[in-house]
């Protein structure tokens, strides 16, 4: 299968991440939580990113940033995230700049990856900066093909099909947990396509 474009990322194929995940690279499941929807308009208030290959976990990466501006309502009663909780934090521009020294190369898995990508293409874009050139993996995209039919699609609904544990749900760094979680699960279930979800 040919790498898929998801919006406007291209995101590797199943056999991509089988053949890296075997060979023993490591990964970076990602998530971000944020004042709102638009990469253009809104920023990061939260980072979580979890280090991982075949081994397990290799290091983790989270804190609150503070994103220079309100934090929508909507956003704020999803994430449970307030001006209050982010206020005086690292800003949003220099905490975004530690992640991708801890990215560095690796590939990065992120759950519906173009809205975590838009953020970060958003900050590389005002800082006149180079894009990154990481390899990209959306779970939504690996669950359709690993688990094709079911109802939903969310992190949160597949969270609780296949018993993962959500922690927190909708903050950073235990959705990028969850992501990897669902990572895994898709690549166990590729290598035998037949078995039952």
């Amino acid at each position: 299968m040919k790498n898929r474009r998801n919006d406007w990322i291209d995101c590797r194929d199943s056999r991509s991440a089988l053949r890296e995940f075997d060979a023993g690279m490591a990964f970076i499941a990602l998530d971000f939580e944020t004042t709102g929807l638009s990469p253009v308009e809104d920023r990061v208030t939260e980072i979580g990113a979890v280090k991982f290959n075949r081994d397990g976990i290799l290091g983790e990466f989270g804190a609150l940033c503070d994103p220079g501006r309100p934090i929508n309502p909507d956003a704020s009663r999803v994430s449970g995230i307030t001006d209050e909780m982010v206020y005086g934090q690292v800003p949003a521009r220099e905490l975004l700049d530690e992640l991708y020294a801890f990215l560095r190369t690796c590939p990065v898995i992120a759950h519906n990856a173009p809205f975590d990508l838009g953020f970060i293409l958003q900050d590389r874009v005002r800082k006149e900066a180079v894009a990154l050139e990481n390899g990209i993996y959306d779970t939504r995209l690996l669950a359709r093909e690993a688990f094709p039919g079911l109802p939903r699609y969310s992190l949160q609904e597949l969270n609780a099909r296949f018993g993962i544990d959500p922690g927190r749900a909708h903050r950073a760094l235990d959705d990028a947990k969850a992501c990897m979680e669902l990572f895994l699960k898709c690549l166990e279930r590729l290598r035998a396509p037949t078995a039952d979800a």
